[in-house]
């Protein structure tokens, strides 16, 4: 025979309040029950000699019919005392949960205010049943499937750091680095590993290569990251001292306008970004990188407007975000952006800090230089990529630029603001602000002339087809 089971002094208090002696307890607790469950047992009014009278009856029967038993077999035998209400029945029928399965919960000490809350919950009756099983200890011992181990994946496949470290194109080794024209899976399962069946699609709806691929993507993005700078600390704030309130306000506007456009081209690449395909992480990695720093510029140009006793300025008008905004496509919306928008927003940031006023607006200029740099590198070998690949795609490409420099000229037509206040800028005040029009339009030129060169080094010729009013500002700047 065992030996006796240890009674706990809470136990034993309870048993000599209900009437329930040792020999009781000690059966009940060598079947298995616990010292909670008995005592849950007893504040149910469930007298000693009707649990002896259960146990006795129903013991051998329940070790009989399930060896293995979900609750131990002391449980099994009190759960006969328990009363079920009908309200309980009724819900327990409703959400298809039998009553056994009711009255072995209620046995072991679930309220019926608790059962009703999971039934309405959802809880089904194989989840309710392999809980108890858990809570009663006779969950089975957990086997490992380790047949994950033997995927067919190219294994010791060892890749080198590079004289840069160990970066995006140094893992690009073997399978891993097979970059196909079309990705053939909806989920996030990444470029090399092995897709198991039934996962569910992530709503992707860029597959094609074409569509969204740039060899620079890679360097890029490790370009991006070794490359950052903290607006709160690296810009040199205190280089700030009071300026005109001319010159202030000119500063200021140009500001809101470039925040506003910063922030516009962050909206856009967030919504793209995740319509595109695991299977080209490269390009979703540079682009992540892309709208980190659209934010900051959006952050570091809002400081620089309230750093100085001034504030924001008047809203653009709108025109240009509209022709990126409506796109419809990833290339129209990447070339309208990341060639046309930015090439004269890069041409904006060149002659920013050419007229900067102090230490802190050089800095933020030309660290924004860089930064607008990888977005315009990324847009432009993008499109050759996409044209190369695609040569019937030139002529919607040049629609695309059609519509883009339309709307840029309504800008241009209908914010008198901007130009007016990189002109007193440029001047160094309203009072010069002739001379500020003249390098307004100077800085205007040159960002057209290298828009058009990188448009042919992509392989599509616009000379021929610029917008009138863009050709008469490369003319004026000649």
């Amino acid at each position: 025979m065992a030996d006796a089971a240890t009674i706990p002094e809470n136990l034993r208090a309870k048993a000599q309040e209900k009437g329930w002696p040792d020999d009781l307890l000690q059966q009940a607790l060598a079947a298995g029950a616990s010292p909670d469950q008995l005592i849950s047992y007893m504040d149910r009014g469930i007298s000693a000699e009707q649990a002896r009278q259960v146990m006795a009856g129903q013991q051998g029967a329940a070790a009989a019919a399930a060896p293995a038993a979900t609750v131990p077999a002391a449980t099994a035998a009190v759960v006969a005392a328990v009363t079920i209400s009908d309200e309980l029945r009724a819900a327990a029928e409703k959400a298809n949960w039998p009553l056994d399965l009711v009255e072995q919960a209620v046995g072991i000490g679930a309220s019926e205010a608790d059962l009703l809350n999971y039934m309405n919950m959802g809880v089904t009756a194989d989840q309710a049943r392999e809980f108890m099983q858990q809570q009663a200890g006779g969950a089975s011992p957990f086997e490992p499937d380790l047949s994950w181990m033997n995927v067919p994946t190219e294994w010791n496949t060892r890749a080198r750091p590079t004289k840069h470290g160990l970066t995006l194109d140094a893992i690009n080794i073997g399978k891993y680095g097979d970059v196909p024209d079309v990705w053939p899976f909806q989920t996030e399962m990444p470029r090399g590993a092995v897709p198991i069946p039934g996962v569910e699609g992530m709503g992707y709806s860029i597959f094609e290569k074409q569509e969204v691929w740039s060899d620079a993507c890679a360097p890029l993005y490790e370009e991006a990251i070794q490359r950052r700078w903290r607006p709160a600390t690296d810009v040199p704030w205190d280089s700030i001292q009071p300026l005109p309130d001319d010159l202030e306000r000119a500063i200021c506007q140009i500001c809101t306008h470039i925040s506003e456009k910063e922030q516009n081209e962050a909206d856009i690449l967030g919504r793209w970004e995740p319509e595109i395909s695991y299977g080209y992480h490269e390009v979703k990695l540079y682009l992540a990188t892309t709208i980190f720093e659209n934010a900051r510029a959006v952050e570091v140009f809002r400081k620089r407007a309230l750093s100085n006793g001034g504030g924001l300025g008047v809203q653009s008008s709108g025109w240009g975000f509209r022709s990126v905004v409506d796109a419809r496509n990833f290339t129209e919306m990447s070339t309208i952006q990341m060639v046309l928008h930015d090439s004269i927003t890069l041409g904006q940031y060149i002659y920013g800090e050419k007229y900067a006023k102090n230490a802190a607006e050089k800095f933020i200029f030309a660290h924004s230089i860089q930064d607008k740099a990888r977005h315009i590198a990324y847009g432009i070998t993008h499109l050759k990529y996409a044209l190369l690949n695609r040569p019937e795609r030139r002529e919607e490409v040049q629609r695309y630029l059609d519509k883009g420099e339309t709307m840029l000229v309504q800008d241009d037509r209908k914010d008198p603001s901007t130009r007016a206040a990189f002109a007193i800028y440029f001047g160094g005040g309203k009072d010069n602000i002739g001379e500020g029009l003249r390098i307004y339009d100077e800085m205007r030129g040159r960002a057209l002339r290298q828009y058009l060169a990188r448009l042919k080094w992509a392989t599509l010729d616009r000379t021929e087809r610029l917008h009138p009013d863009l050709k008469a500002v490369l003319e004026a700047a000649s």
